[in-house]
């Protein structure tokens, strides 16, 4: 029964949650929000200046804040960077060579009915792949084989966020090599306000050139508003009035000010997520297997190809569902053939092997 579990203490260290459907939720909005402005079929929804998809994206770093600092404090820097790596790359590799190989060709054949041109019109697909190589994306069109679509000259938009988050991946790593903020919560607290009153000062100062450095410095503080709550889970008990006036709270933040009020608000909304994730039922096969990162790297290029056959056309609710159908098959597919396969095999066990244990 749900109800018990709403008003039940739940323990943050507990490996009986539901994060991976919260994650899943999470993927599930962004695609929506990027299927709605792809298609063309709107602006979509939109709170405080920033559209559904946005907002789903901060309750993915603050959740990340939080387990990656876990991370971070069960390993070596060594074994740290390496699980990051893996975590990260192998399903990022894999959507770049799907567009490029797969999609973007078809995509071509779809404009100009043959692949003449395709490898050698800027940008070409092997700039593609490999200027983007290191998660900086630094192409997102190949040549001209999205032409005639709402947005003409990206195929993965939602790949820029991989690049900030291994930043603070980084920025977590390296500040929790020294034995302080290790042992105590306090340190932790201080880098998440150093890191908001920076986002304040840089946001005040208008226009800043490097503007990599300017969505680093916005997003941080998710990030880090996660790792605040996890250095103080033992006194955080997941139950359902603290996370109500966390919520409340953390709307009257964001409704205070638009420029900064949700990174000071992130602590709170990490204990919101993290509520949800302690109280939700999942299904047993989405703890275990966790297609999120899948849905969320491959969908916007799924929509693209879509719209480029004119799928769209046929109603909004169609494409929906068939890029749905189609994410989550190609996420599966990545999630048990690259990704899990990947983090089992640099632990020493079979890729493939054990599907009813989770790849930790």
């Amino acid at each position: 029964m749900l109800a018990p579990r709403l008003f039940a203490a739940r323990d943050l260290g507990s490996r009986d949650n539901s994060l991976n459907l919260v994650r899943l939720l999470l993927a599930s909005v962004v695609l929506y929000s990027h299927a709605v402005g792809l298609s063309g079929a709107g602006s979509g929804i939109a709170w405080q200046g920033q559209g559904l998809g946005e907002w789903a994206v901060v309750g993915f770093f603050v959740l990340s804040g939080f387990l990656i600092t876990g991370s971070r404090e069960r390993s070596d820097g060594g074994r740290y960077l390496l699980n990051r790596v893996v975590r990260i790359f192998p399903g990022y590799l894999l959507v770049q060579a799907f567009v490029v190989l797969l999609l973007a060709p078809a995509a071509q054949v779809v404009n100009t009915g043959g692949l003449g041109g395709y490898l050698g019109t800027p940008v070409t697909p092997l700039n593609y792949m490999f200027s983007n190589l290191l998660l900086r994306i630094s192409s997102y069109g190949i040549g001209t084989t999205l032409a005639g679509l709402p947005v003409a000259d990206t195929w993965n938009g939602s790949l820029w966020s991989l690049y900030i988050e291994f930043w603070c991946y980084i920025v977590i790593g390296v500040f929790l090599s020294w034995k302080l903020p290790r042992t105590r919560a306090w340190p932790t607290v201080l880098l998440f306000v150093l890191s908001a009153a920076t986002h304040v000062a840089v946001s005040s100062t208008g226009p800043y050139n490097n503007s990599e450095f300017v969505t680093l410095v916005s997003m941080l503080p998710y990030f880090l508003g996660g790792a605040v709550v996890y250095k103080l889970r033992d006194h955080l008990p997941m139950r359902a009035l603290p996370a109500l006036a966390c919520t409340v709270a953390a709307v009257a933040l964001i409704v205070w000010s638009n420029q900064f009020g949700a990174q000071l608000a992130s602590p709170l909304i990490a204990y919101v997520v993290l509520w949800l994730g302690a109280v939700l039922p999942s299904p047993s096969l989405v703890k275990i297997h966790d297609i999120s990162y899948g849905v969320y790297i491959f969908h916007f290029p799924v929509i693209q190809f879509l719209v480029l056959l004119g799928l769209h056309r046929h109603g909004f609710a169609l494409l929906l569902l068939v890029t749905v159908l189609l994410t989550v098959a190609l996420a599966t597919a990545s999630w048990l053939g690259v990704e899990r396969a990947t983090m089992r095999w640099t632990r020493g066990l079979s890729p493939w092997g054990d599907l009813h244990q989770a790849a930790r």
